[in-house]
């Protein structure tokens, strides 16, 4: 356990100034940043034809978060971490040192989660805020309740769902030196989920690592438990699965 600590807090330092720390707070700032400057200009004909729009403001952020910007970049997190170590040939000098195997692997799944957690908490606090700067724009949205809950319920169940996705794409980006290896994967998925979603909620959709954050955020969705467990076991599993053969395999 002292390992893993050890290397978790080498990987957190290795995150100083990087380009997968400066998306973790833009990536989610774009989404709300676009959705705030379309609801700034038509609030009040969203307020006239919906009984509270404020929902319909979390919603159509949280999609596009899920359904494109999340699996992406989630998947541009797992490639970036490792491309730290492919690009300087470090694996030759880390693989060396006198730390069990596995915890440097599993410390490189700490750090990804700690970005996608900082990338949600981003979120949270910039839709929150966006809304309330909606709300005083608009005398329509003024008595309008604000759905905190929908929105911390989101943001915890896509959050999840999305460890299975980024177990599958960081054991990728481990085991290939090729940055574009990962990130083809990944818009592969995206695709595949883009063609599901006008289908409606099928449970495939609940198993496809790439689709579970949007089935975890889509209304009414039946499948919301089974995305939101199977992403949590199956991203534990995986990554267990993954340090344990990552770690008899030797880097050139």
């Amino acid at each position: 356990m002292r390992d893993f600590f050890h290397a978790s807090s080498a990987e957190l330092l290795k995150l100083r100034r990087t380009l997968a720390l400066r998306l973790a707070i833009v990536a989610p700032l774009i989404i709300v940043l676009l959705q705030l400057g379309i609801y700034m200009v038509r609030g009040d004909e969203v307020a006239e034809r919906e009984a509270n729009p404020m929902l319909g403001y979390v919603q159509i952020i949280f999609t596009l978060w899920t359904v494109v910007f999340l699996p992406f970049y989630a998947s541009l997190v797992a490639s970036l971490l490792a491309d730290l170590e492919h690009r300087g040939q470090n694996w030759s000098f880390l693989l060396t040192l006198p730390v069990d195997r596995r915890c440097l692997y599993a410390a490189k799944w700490s750090a990804g989660a700690a970005l996608l957690l900082l990338s949600s908490v981003v979120l949270w606090l910039s839709t929150a805020g966006s809304a309330f700067l909606v709300r005083q724009a608009h005398p329509a949205w003024h008595n309008v309740a604000f759905p905190f809950g929908v929105l911390t319920t989101h943001t915890l169940l896509s959050l999840l769902a999305t460890s299975l996705l980024f177990s599958v794409q960081m054991w990728i980006s481990l085991r290939f030196r090729s940055f574009m290896v990962g990130l083809s994967v990944a818009i592969t998925g995206i695709l595949v989920n883009i063609i599901l979603l006008p289908h409606g909620l099928m449970l495939a959709d609940s198993l496809i690592p790439w689709a579970m954050p949007a089935t975890t955020i889509a209304p009414h969705s039946p499948y919301r438990l089974l995305a939101t467990v199977w992403g949590v076991l199956g991203g534990i599993l995986t990554m267990i699965a993954a340090c344990q053969l990552m770690s008899r395999r030797e880097y050139r």
